[in-house]
């Protein structure tokens, strides 16, 4: 869907909604560095010296409260509840994402009557967001925009609000402390804070909310905010992969020249490397860009999988700048499409990272960046004493504020070390799948059907329980067998995983079904991660190893049988949907 441009009034202007005693409320402060202004120096100078008449006082900028890190905002919307299943339900299906066949979905907006820390707006434009990784029918991510369906209507001059559910951080913790470890670093990063959802009565939780990158953000960095905006999902700069990048701003024009000007520079020989991307990035920035998503572990990102990105083409340096985005998965050593790559102080799967790091004054100079950023921006303490903060803020379970501050002290030990052989003994970075090409469809994808019998439990998988799983009609496992069903604390007390192990082949099915779903006799639809199949190997020899994706299935059901939550009772049932293969089996 194209986006609409946002546009940030420059004077003061009480909405609709906004009470004048609200109003006069915001004004003070402006009123009060007025005063200020006239009172400095008024024993020696006559009132117009103290305020030549061509100095403007500049308009107070409200969005700075409301991304305040200690606000917790509140969020009340109130929507027809036909039109708001019609939002859950929302989301492309995981084949046509890994076949490339779901890049064009375009979500719905309805409108909504929505309250924000008490001021209230009828009309908003309320949709679904999310490609991937945060899809929810129970807690779906949102986006609000105030001005689109009343021309200029901003909240706290602003236009839109994002809000991320948190699906794959329970603890609250990743984004909002990744975004503020960019910013320690000089670089460009959304500003980010929280707030409680509430839709139709029913209380949502905690959300992250997220400065949407759009044109009143760019102002705050660039001079000239009409360039070219763009966004890398599953996308990387090379030629058969750059038209999956998604232009975000001057839709209408798409002029892409200042994309296939970077395609070229990553073509050249290596000794005209360095000076090739020099031409068409801002070659320092784009180290510090790199080097925190390493330091942050946001492996789900440009140079950990070529996604979860963003960059702006400034028309006045006519350099590309990168904006790190979707970080709820950092803070974390994951390597899910490359699991080969094992060390804590590179990610290199990106093409510009890639071709940086197997050059020697590129690694060189990534390195001298990394170092440099961690004895600037990693202190463990004020780290594990801000996810202290946020756990308490958000009331996140404890559990997971502490692994979230293991993770800090651990990666940071790992980073130390590594950082003390390199560049010299650096590990090398090992080249995970190319990069896809532009889809193909309708994707040519098998399906994948199965029973399962196991029994709920606390402690983990043990022998026993019975599965039948075919691919393609071809059974791919065998007994003898290790089953458990239940939940996972350390990554969401709300999500029910159904796991079965084939010894002889090394192999592990999950089933995952969302807890409020999980009720005997249930047919739930299959919803990205959600609800949803995976196959992986696994190295029974290496416990600790990462496991391999072999793919997922999606576009199809999950239907339990038995589904007790009492430990020793039975779990059963069946699924069946379209297989989306990442690795080769």
């Amino acid at each position: 869907m194209a986006s609409t441009v946002e546009t940030e009034p420059l004077n003061i202007k009480m909405p609709a909604a906004v009470s004048p005693k609200r109003h006069a409320a915001r004004l003070l402060p402006l009123v009060t560095a007025m005063l200020l202004v006239l009172a400095c120096g008024n024993s020696s100078k006559s009132s117009s010296s103290l305020q030549p008449p061509d100095e403007v006082v500049p308009p107070v900028d409200l969005s700075v409260a409301l991304f305040a890190p200690d606000h917790l905002i509140e969020v009340q919307v109130e929507i027809d509840e036909d039109e708001w299943d019609l939002i859950r339900g929302e989301g492309r299906s995981v084949p046509d994402i890994f076949s490339g066949c779901g890049r064009d979905y375009n979500y719905t907006y309805y409108s909504a009557l929505v309250t924000v820390d008490g001021d209230v707006y009828e009309d908003v434009a309320i949709r679904k967001k999310g490609f991937l990784g945060s899809l929810s029918t129970l807690r779906p991510s949102l986006k609000l925009n105030f001005g689109k369906f009343v021309d200029g209507r901003t909240h706290a001059d602003r236009t839109r609000m994002t809000l991320n559910n948190n699906l794959q951080d329970p603890s609250n913790t990743h984004q909002c402390m990744t975004y503020e470890l960019f910013e320690k670093a000089g670089a460009i990063a959304p500003r980010c804070n929280f707030a409680r959802v509430v839709v139709n009565g029913e209380d949502l939780g905690i959300y992250t909310h997220v400065e949407s990158v759009k044109k009143p953000m760019l102002r705050r960095h660039f001079e000239d905010e009409d360039g070219n905006l763009y966004e890398g999902q599953a996308a990387d700069f090379v030629e058969n992969s750059v038209d999956l990048i998604e232009l975000k701003t001057n839709e209408t024009e798409n002029d892409r020249s200042d994309l296939d000007a970077l395609v070229e520079a990553l073509e050249v020989e290596d000794d005209a490397l360095i000076e090739a991307l020099s031409d068409v990035i801002d070659f320092d920035s784009f180290l510090t860009f790199w080097a925190m998503e390493v330091m942050a572990g946001h492996w789900d990102s440009y140079s950990g999988g070529r996604n979860n990105y963003l960059t702006y083409h400034d028309p006045t340096s006519d350099r590309f700048h990168f904006i790190p985005w979707g970080t709820d998965g950092a803070f974390a050593l994951t390597r899910l499409f490359n699991p080969a790559n094992t060390a804590a102080s590179v990610l290199a799967e990106g093409r510009i990272a890639n071709r940086l790091y197997a050059h020697p004054e590129g690694r060189a100079m990534y390195f001298a960046r990394l170092g440099e950023l961690f004895e600037e921006v990693w202190h463990e303490e004020e780290m594990a004493a801000e996810a202290e903060r946020i756990g308490a803020l958000t009331n996140a379970p404890a559990s997971l504020i502490a692994a979230q501050q293991d993770f800090i002290y651990q990666h940071g030990d790992a980073l130390r070390a590594e950082l003390m052989i390199a560049p010299a003994e650096a590990v090398d970075w090992i080249d995970g799948p190319s990069p896809r090409t532009a889809p193909q469809c309708p994707p040519i994808l098998g399906t994948m059907a199965g029973t399962f019998a196991t029994t709920w439990q606390t402690g983990g998988p043990t022998p026993g329980g019975s599965a039948n799983v075919t691919l393609a009609t071809n059974s791919i496992l065998r007994a003898p067998l290790v089953t458990s069903a239940g939940v996972a604390p350390a990554l969401d007390p709300n999500l029910v995983q159904i796991l079965v192990v084939s010894i002889p082949q090394s192999l592990v099915l999950i089933v995952r079904v969302p807890l409020p779903y999980f009720v005997p006799g249930e047919t739930i639809e299959m919803h990205g991660f959600e609800s949803s199949a995976i196959l992986a190997r696994i190295n029974l020899m290496a416990p600790t190893e990462a496991p391999v994706i072999l793919g997922f299935t999606g576009s199809g059901t999950i239907t339990l049988d038995e589904a007790s939550t009492v430990p020793g009772q039975p779990v059963s049932g069946s699924f069946e949907g379209l297989f989306a293969p990442l690795n080769s089996l």
